[in-house]
């Protein structure tokens, strides 16, 4: 059985095929591009996809307009996961469990079917988010912050710091606002992941804990990252290719 795979973010869209838990060529776009280019590129899957498995994060209209073009050019069944759905070898930490972006939870379960040691996920997007799971593949708990771009907005809407775009990747400190802006936010992700694997308020004690990043901002943070790091690409795909693939065994 071969599955379409559809990541719907906060902006973009991915869709992918998984074939014996294999996950092929990625591509997307963004909303504003729902249905017009969208049922281009799913006619092409009409005859080579027998189910569909999608996640959202997106605006409810979104996902709807996403969903009716998915029957109209497909006809085929959509499996929409949600945050109440049981992941395989993973218990979800949060106290009310919808609250948990769809998104993290199949990170973590895209991470528990490559580790069974604890780990951590920091998803690099619109928002950042980071994710502790134990070794049993519990989680338990995590921490949201803006983005890079977003922590860059925000700041410049709600203060007198001039618009200033050039950055000094390198730098260890700022030496300018926009560079002070860039390097804060990066300084702050790598501070709460560092504190709370290897630091004051380690939560493995006496275990190696792998950190996975993925996002489009990913590359920014893994170098300031302590211990195992591993980038992973399309991790949301990668936890739908995980449900699919024990849907059909």
């Amino acid at each position: 059985m071969t599955a379409l795979l559809v990541d719907l973010g906060n902006t973009r869209w991915k869709l992918s095929t998984v074939h014996d838990s294999r996950l092929g060529p990625v591509e997307g776009g963004v909303h504003v591009d729902v249905p017009s280019s969208l049922t281009t590129r799913l006619s092409k899957y009409r005859q080579a996809v027998d189910v569909v498995w999608l996640a959202s994060v997106a605006e409810p209209e979104i996902t709807e307009r996403f969903v009716a073009t998915l029957g109209v050019v497909l006809a085929l069944p959509v499996h929409q996961v949600r945050s109440t759905d049981p992941m395989p070898d993973l218990v979800s930490g949060y106290r009310k469990p919808h609250q948990l972006g769809i998104d993290r939870l199949l990170a973590m379960a895209a991470a528990r079917a490559q580790s069974r040691q604890a780990f951590c996920v920091i998803d690099a997007g619109t928002a950042v988010t980071i994710d502790f799971v134990d070794s049993g593949g519990q989680h338990l708990g995590g921490f949201i912050l803006p983005g890079m771009q977003l922590s860059r907005e925000c700041l410049l809407r709600n203060t007198a710091i001039p618009d200033d775009s050039e950055v000094e990747d390198q730098a260890l400190l700022g030496r300018d606002t926009a560079t002070a802006v860039a390097l804060g936010t990066r300084q702050a992700v790598a501070g709460l992941v560092e504190r709370f694997l290897i630091g004051s308020a380690a939560l493995f004690a006496d275990q190696e804990a792998i950190a996975f990043v993925t996002g489009g901002d990913g590359d920014a943070f893994l170098e300031l990252l302590p211990g195992r790091c591993q980038r992973v690409d399309n991790m949301v795909l990668r936890g739908l290719a995980v449900l699919a693939a024990g849907e059909s065994r």
